[in-house]
């Protein structure tokens, strides 16, 4: 099997300008350069994210930035590791892991298990993904017993761990940044291609040993719940950055 190289979405640091109102001079500048007007220049740089940890920490503060999952998308087309790990799938995604996306929590958690281990492969040690949702167990360290899902993605992530009100109902929100380290639990890297291509998705196989290494509050927000009818309920939750390490 050939040996995994990591993906860094963010080898080209994303950067989140401030901007303003463009001069007559600079939309004229602008028009000329580009060949279309715009209104707004780029003022000030405010941040400039080169990590997974920093880009889930901007995006608990921010909670929505789709420029971000934009250049992500942007970087995995682009990922040479990538599309070399996206080679040894099956060209069409097996049954069981299209259900598993599509039908999420009604899967059949052997078969998905087993399409991971024929098909998946070991990913790079220092690979790094995210997760979104709540630490999974009063321990520090444990062994998956379900496949794991992560993504390349913050926004991904933080929409999981909103889902269905599961931020509401857990009384706080979680983004879980986890490095592969000594890999030895197969995953299955979902393509950009059917109906959730969005989510850039990989998916452990069951088996995979988690350790929490660190948990830091990053601010309070405000998340939601439906409820019966069309309403919802909204409060004020705390949201933490996690460490974990995936092996």
């Amino acid at each position: 099997m050939t040996q995994s190289q990591i993906i860094n979405v963010f080898s080209t640091p994303f950067e989140v300008w401030s901007y303003r109102k463009a001069t007559q001079q600079e939309m004229l500048d602008h028009y000329r350069e580009n060949g279309f007007m715009s209104h707004q220049v780029k003022d000030r740089l405010e941040r400039r994210i080169e990590s997974a940890s920093a880009a889930a920490d901007h995006m608990i503060r921010t909670v929505v930035d789709q420029a971000l999952e934009n250049f992500i998308d942007r970087a995995l087309a682009d990922n040479f590791a990538f599309n070399a790990l996206r080679q040894q799938m099956p060209l069409s995604t097996p049954a069981s892991l299209s259900d598993y996306q599509s039908s999420y929590p009604d899967y059949d958690p052997l078969a998905v298990d087993a399409d991971i281990n024929r098909f998946g492969v070991l990913l790079a040690d220092g690979q790094y993904l995210l997760h979104g949702g709540c630490w999974f167990t009063d321990r520090d360290s444990f062994i998956t017993k379900r496949p794991l899902s992560t993504t390349f993605c913050p926004q991904i992530a933080l929409r999981s761990a909103e889902w269905r009100g599961k931020a509401y109902d857990a009384n706080r929100v979680e983004l879980m940044v986890m490095r592969v380290t000594r890999p030895q639990t197969k995953a299955y890297l979902f393509g950009p291609e059917g109906d959730l291509k969005h989510e850039k998705e990989v998916v452990f196989a069951s088996g995979a040993r988690l350790r929490r290494l660190n948990e830091c509050f990053i601010m309070d927000v405000t998340v939601q719940k439906a409820t019966n009818g069309f309403q919802t309920v909204k409060k004020v939750v705390p949201a933490f950055l996690t460490e974990v390490e995936l092996s």
